[in-house]
């Protein structure tokens, strides 16, 4: 009896000992869940808009049927804007728009921005916004991670010297 409460005993230390570690493996692991899904987003945003030959479109969105500027912590649409009026605000797809996909953020906890309201592909693939874009996750504690994309469409992944505001 004595033998098993010392081993439990020991046990409890070690498990208290890892537990912080194992919770920020956790943490990092779920982040780059999520940098990896906003990555799969513009991949297929930019396919689209080449296989299409138009423009196709990302915004933010807390309801999963229509835009909503700053709300990238929510989800986020993959959309055709066929008149061009999008701006990634409410009201942004209309009844003529094609929505190719809704992304729902993986986790809880973690704070999403992006440098702009709603991000296009042209029909050749490029990015329509023009200017580097940043998409920046931001966990509780130091495991931010981000996407930036420049002129030519391609996201690059970016994992040391962020931050989170």
């Amino acid at each position: 009896m004595i033998e098993l409460l010392t081993s439990i005993g020991i046990l409890g230390v070690l498990l208290a000992l890892a537990l912080p570690g194992f919770q920020d493996v956790i943490e990092s692991s779920n982040t780059n869940r999520q940098a990896k899904n906003f990555w799969v987003s513009l991949n297929l945003a930019r396919s689209e808009a080449i296989k299409r030959g138009i423009d196709v479109s990302i915004c933010a969105s807390d309801d999963a049927t229509d835009c909503d500027a700053g709300t990238w912590s929510e989800g986020w649409i993959v959309f055709v804007d066929n008149n061009g009026d999008a701006d990634g605000d409410t009201g942004s797809i209309d009844p003529g728009d094609i929505v190719i996909r809704v992304f729902e953020t993986l986790g809880a906890g973690s704070t999403h921005t992006f440098t702009v309201d709603l991000f296009s592909y042209d029909n050749l693939g490029f990015s329509a916004t023009g200017g580097v874009q940043t998409f920046l996750i931001c966990p509780a504690t130091n495991n931010a991670r981000s996407i930036e994309t420049g002129a030519s469409g391609r996201g690059r992944r970016l994992d040391t010297g962020l931050v989170c505001s």
